[in-house]
């Protein structure tokens, strides 16, 4: 186990000052504000009288993190991580250190997680910032009621959990291949597909729209079970088939 703490501890110094890390708190705040702004100019519409102003804002905003903005982001945050090394030309210096190539790629594989699952508890914060603005900007819009913690954290925790297939996927393309066209390529396609044919009898088995069935799921009182399952597990076994595969490949630069 040494060898992964020293690999993530390198991992994690790397990151520093980088656009990757900036974009885990721009993005969720990015999201905020456009419900802020929602809500300042339809927030009547929206958020009906009598009803739970809080649900309204948590689902809204998970709908769109996750069955849109999540997978776009994660095949962005993947990319920019593998863009790290190829830029730089550093994987023949990497696989040359004394530590085995498997902590390499198991270290990038944590820190991705970390990184989304950092981006998770931001959107939840910046969640209950924007109910606070409407609260006390907007007050009969009904945000004086109690904050939801429990609803907010469990949908923001298992969505995570549906997202670590499409993480592993993505890590997987972008430290495999140098090319950065494909690596968004490989994630804006199928997230566009995702988002078209949500609802439909495969999008459960559909990768990319795992943390919004989730999502939905949990709002919607419907089965999610097998998503949950699906994303977590196969997020598992990815990322170990990758770890072998970048173990075993040749470098060239």
């Amino acid at each position: 186990m040494k060898h992964l703490f020293r690999a993530l501890s390198a991992e994690t110094l790397k990151l520093n000052r980088t656009l990757a890390l900036a974009l885990v708190f721009l993005t969720p705040f990015a999201l905020a504000f456009l419900e802020v702004a929602i809500g300042f100019e339809y927030g009547r519409r929206m958020y009906r009288v009598g009803g739970d102003a809080w649900m309204t804002l948590i689902s809204h905003t998970a709908m769109m993190w996750n069955l849109l903005l999540l997978p776009l982001f994660v095949t962005l945050e993947m990319g920019l991580l593998g863009a790290l090394e190829h830029n730089n030309s550093t994987w023949k210096q990497l696989f040359a250190l004394p530590l085995p190539r498997w902590s390499i790629y198991a270290a990038k594989q944590l820190l991705a997680m970390g990184l989304i699952g950092l981006s998770m508890l931001a959107l939840a914060a910046m969640t209950i910032g924007a109910g606070l603005i409407g609260r006390v900007c907007l007050p009969e819009l009904g945000f004086d009621a109690p904050i939801p913690f429990g609803m907010l954290l469990q949908n923001m925790l298992l969505s995570y959990l549906a997202a670590w297939l499409i993480i592993s996927i993505h890590l997987w393309v972008s430290l495999r291949w140098s090319s950065f066209v494909l690596a968004m390529s490989v994630g804006i396609v199928p997230t566009v597909i995702s988002a078209v044919t949500f609802g439909s009898d495969w999008s459960p088995f559909n990768p990319w729209a795992l943390p919004g069935e989730v999502s939905n799921g949990l709002f919607e009182m419907q089965p999610y079970l097998g998503a949950l399952l699906l994303g977590l597990l196969g997020g598992v076994v990815v990322a170990c088939l990758g770890c072998w595969e970048s173990s075993r490949r040749d470098v060239l630069h």
